[in-house]
């Protein structure tokens, strides 16, 4: 089990300085979230916070998450990246194929790409896209998205998408594993179909029960357990529930963002973050 530590709801300026002192700590990645933007009113139950609000404020910074990555990965050599989490149906499997193929050939092999389908309808809305679909139509743009990065010749023809013969170049240089997020039987299934798994921060009883039923899934499916990513935050990083982790199958444990003492985005200083991650990284890392 590796460690990761949680750079969003950051000021963008911050971005470098605290991708570089992750690595510097032994870190094995970053994460980073995304949002196109944030209403004056929120409309629908957020599902990553205790009291289903979000955690952030209209001027949070959320910048493109592909152009913040392929840019961190320009000043850091072995530091991992990972969304958590790109909220595909908002786009088209074109531009996003093409965003995220360039960031990852610009990380050389260092980028994981964590997708969901989304929890805001109004923002389904804001850019045209359909809300009650997305679940499918996740599932055809990764077939697309795949076919897309090998840099040949491809046709398709599903339910969403279909086009005559075409490519799109540079291919991917390396293997992209793709991590699916979402708590429901549904994304789980998705999650099991693929590379991995991305949770959110969770107490030990939400992971004795969710880690065993991707197990369940992936047996489903057909697919090996081995080799198969899970990531997540505890609210609790005691030694006891860390071991459990490793034992369950955890792969990726990521610090949290930088949060206040009700749960949001802090405003602690740019020296004030890199001590705490110094302090971590020495109880946890060194």
């Amino acid at each position: 089990m590796k460690f990761w530590q949680c750079l969003a709801m950051l000021d963008m300026e911050e971005l470098p300085t605290l991708a570089r002192h992750a690595e510097d700590l032994g870190f094995e990645g970053i994460t980073l979230g995304e949002h196109l933007i944030t209403f004056a009113k929120q409309y629908e139950h957020y599902d990553y916070s205790k009291n289903s609000q979000i955690r952030w404020y209209p001027e949070t910074h959320w910048p493109e998450p592909w152009v913040q990555i392929g840019a961190l990965s320009q000043v850091t050599t072995t530091l991992k990246f990972l969304n958590t989490l790109y909220v595909l149906p908002l786009r088209d499997p074109f531009h996003a194929a093409k965003l995220i193929s360039t960031a990852a050939n610009l990380c050389d092999g260092r980028l994981i790409l964590g997708a969901g389908i989304g929890w805001q309808k109004s923002e389904f809305e804001l850019v045209g896209q359909n809300f009650h679909d997305r679940g499918k139509r996740t599932d055809e743009m990764l077939a697309v998205m795949k076919q897309l990065w090998t840099g040949e010749s491809v046709t398709y023809q599903g339910d969403y998408y279909q086009f005559p013969a075409l490519q799109m170049s540079p291919a991917l240089k390396h293997p992209l594993p793709i991590c699916i997020g979402g708590f429901s039987e549904a994304a789980l299934q998705r999650a099991a179909r693929n590379d991995g798994w991305v949770g959110a921060q969770h107490d030990m009883d939400d992971i004795e029960k969710l880690i065993p039923a991707l197990r369940h899934f992936r047996e489903q499916a057909g697919l090996h357990w081995e080799g198969f990513e899970i990531a997540l935050g505890l609210y609790d990083n005691s030694a006891a529930n860390l071991e459990r982790c490793r034992e369950l199958g955890v792969t990726m444990l990521y610090r949290e963002a930088f949060c206040d003492e009700n749960g949001m985005a802090s405003t602690m200083t740019l020296d004030e973050k890199l001590r705490d991650m110094e302090q971590f990284a020495k109880q946890y890392i060194q």
